[in-house]
């Protein structure tokens, strides 16, 4: 199966024109929760679902571990987890900041070139209405 995608003209800030610039919107069929996701993961390496879920759980909570020991998880030809700092927004510029007035603002996922290319490789087909039932989401 491909990527399906769509394509949509905005107007140029500065000048109106439509014509002038195109933007890509990748659509997707489904969204997998954890369960839809096991039963994916069991069937596809022939294992049971229990034994999915918990290779599953595994990984997540060990990413997680990782994560709260503030390094980062480099997963070879796959990507990178890393996390991003702010801090709060109570705070004033000139106050001094402590440990406590820093918050995680994001878990930040960085996909490798290899993943990338193996995720393209799927290829890509412009979205009918009329032929490709509705979408999920």
């Amino acid at each position: 199966m491909s990527i399906l995608y769509k394509t949509t003209r905005f107007a140029d800030t500065f000048t109106g024109d439509k014509e002038t610039n195109v933007r890509v919107q990748l659509l997707s069929w489904d969204t997998l929760d954890t369960k839809a996701f096991v039963e994916y993961l069991a069937d596809k390496n022939n294992i049971t679902k229990g034994d999915a879920y918990k290779n599953l759980s595994m990984v997540l909570e060990g990413i997680e571990a990782v994560l709260k020991d503030g390094n980062i998880v480099n997963l070879d030809d796959f990507g990178s987890f890393s996390l991003n700092g702010s801090f709060c927004e109570d705070k004033e510029p000139g106050e001094h900041h402590r440990a406590e007035s820093i918050e995680v603002k994001n878990v930040v996922f960085k996909a490798e070139k290899r993943l990338k290319k193996a995720i393209t490789a799927a290829g890509f087909e412009k979205y009918n209405p009329e032929r490709h039932n509705k979408r999920k989401y």
